[in-house]
């Protein structure tokens, strides 16, 4: 008898574990490289090139600054000697905060550098985001990951890039 339950026992747990494994929906994967299909849409290269005008132009503001301070200070250095000690505390002082200015700016311009590029790439991402997720709903992927990211195990999954740039209206 004991054999007998313990048979049923062992048939009722393979049972259920076969109808488990049955039930479980399979999983549609893909992947694509964002960077790649980034820079061939044409919104990537206005968004560059306004980024490199934009730096440019903080480059020019920069070596203003620098021709300033030079200025200052190559005009103290003239008249140095000629002068009392408070103008000559002065002008220095005045070529300190110069410099200062100078510096701050050179360390506000990166920062802005890097926001601004933020701010012209965020629209780019989205609509990468955008037609990802239109590919993944017409094609009904449940996942689709970025093949060039940090992903250390996979198996093979479909390269929807070419789905991606077609959603974007991007050509080969």
């Amino acid at each position: 008898m004991k054999k007998v339950v313990k048979l049923l026992v062992f048939v009722a747990i393979v049972t259920f574990a076969m109808v488990n494994v049955n039930a479980q929906k399979a999983v549609k994967l893909g992947h694509f490289n964002s960077k790649d299909l980034i820079q061939k849409m044409p919104d990537y290269e206005q968004a560059q090139n306004t980024l490199k005008d934009y730096v440019e132009q903080l480059r020019g503001d920069m070596e203003a600054m620098q021709k300033e301070v030079e200025r200052l200070s190559a005009e103290y250095q003239a008249k140095k000697d000629q002068l009392s000690e408070l103008l000559r505390q002065t002008k220095e002082k005045e070529i300190q905060d110069a410099y200062n200015r100078m510096q701050t700016f050179n360390a506000n311009s990166q920062q802005d550098v890097a926001a601004k590029e933020a701010e012209l790439t965020e629209a780019i991402y989205n609509k990468v985001k955008t037609a990802a997720e239109s590919v993944a709903k017409a094609n009904k992927y449940d996942y689709i990951f970025e093949s060039n990211g940090i992903l250390w195990y996979a198996g093979d999954s479909d390269d929807v890039t070419s789905l991606i740039e077609k959603e974007l209206g991007l050509k080969k």
